[in-house]
């Protein structure tokens, strides 16, 4: 059986919230449904009194569940107040996407830090995903760290909405400010020639000036690797610390060219490995931060 991401955040607070918080939940989003705009703020801002603020605790199932209701969907870090903050956002009336895209812009400029990542976590389940573009640029520009890993981390829009300029900036800031590459949905896919070069420049400046390089760039920058990028990774690859070494070569071998052949060669141990499936770009983003 199959069902929607409102049925199943209804199970998961129905499992945890006590019959109070139930009842304040269900007579909050009553309210919003009959267009009442003061239920939806003060019951946003409320949410965590009424429901509590715990980790909503969640099966293997319902995280298969949730992948099936929305292909993209990570709920393993939610808490019961963001499912009942979102529970209260999906009962504002959609008809008029101007007006619905005005209600929610207007919680986003009132909203606290938690408030924020909600929201912006939030907006993969809400209808009308595609006004919120701009609303996703502007969030990647924050530098409350908690508040763009909400966006660029486990939230498939990103992949499915932004232009590339903006997926490629989005990118560079994960390096920028220590936030991991691999939770990004859809990195690899949406890898492209003017993101590898970014940062091949930026990886040939830091080995320049004796800077360390995130080794989690070399996923991306490697299937468009020219002279420099090989240069710099064959360098590394030969005497770089043993994650800089596994994160190079596993990068290499999924780009199935010479050059990267004659570079794996040079080290056939940490080769081995990548090839075998024993280093992996989780392992390595765990490892790194």
């Amino acid at each position: 059986m199959s069902y929607t991401p409102k049925q199943l955040l209804e199970n998961w607070i129905l499992r945890q919230a006590s019959d109070a918080g139930r009842a304040w939940l269900d007579g909050q989003r009553e309210a919003i449904a009959a267009g009442d705009k003061q239920a939806l703020f003060m019951g946003f801002g409320f949410a965590p009194r009424k429901v509590g603020k715990v980790d909503l605790q969640l099966t293997e199932r319902d995280l298969n569940d949730a992948s099936e209701a929305r292909p993209g969907w990570q709920p393993n870090t939610w808490t019961i107040d963001q499912a009942a903050r979102v529970l209260m956002l999906m009962s504002i009336p959609s008809e008029d996407d101007a007006q619905y895209h005005t209600t929610i812009e207007k919680l986003f400029q009132t909203a606290e830090i938690r408030e924020q990542i909600c929201l912006y976590q939030a907006l993969q389940l809400l209808p009308h995903q595609e006004l919120f573009d701009d609303r996703l640029s502007e969030g990647t520009r924050t530098n409350i760290k908690t508040v763009f890993e909400s966006i660029a981390h486990g939230n498939p829009l990103p992949k499915e909405l932004m232009p590339e300029a903006t997926w490629n900036q989005m990118v560079l800031k994960s390096l920028f400010i220590g936030a991991a590459l691999d939770p990004i949905e859809g990195l690899d896919q949406r890898v492209n020639p003017e993101l590898a070069r970014m940062l091949i420049d930026y990886a040939h400046e830091r080995r320049a000036a004796k800077r360390p390089i995130p080794v989690e760039l070399w996923r991306v920058a490697a299937p468009f690797a020219d002279e420099v990028a090989l240069e710099d990774m064959k360098a590394l690859f030969a005497s770089g610390e043993l994650l800089e070494q596994s994160a190079i070569a596993l990068a290499l071998v999924s780009t199935a060219s010479d050059e990267a052949d004659v570079i794996l060669k040079s080290n056939p141990e940490v080769a081995a490995r990548a090839e075998r499936g024993e280093i992996t770009w989780q392992q390595i983003a765990q490892q790194a931060y």
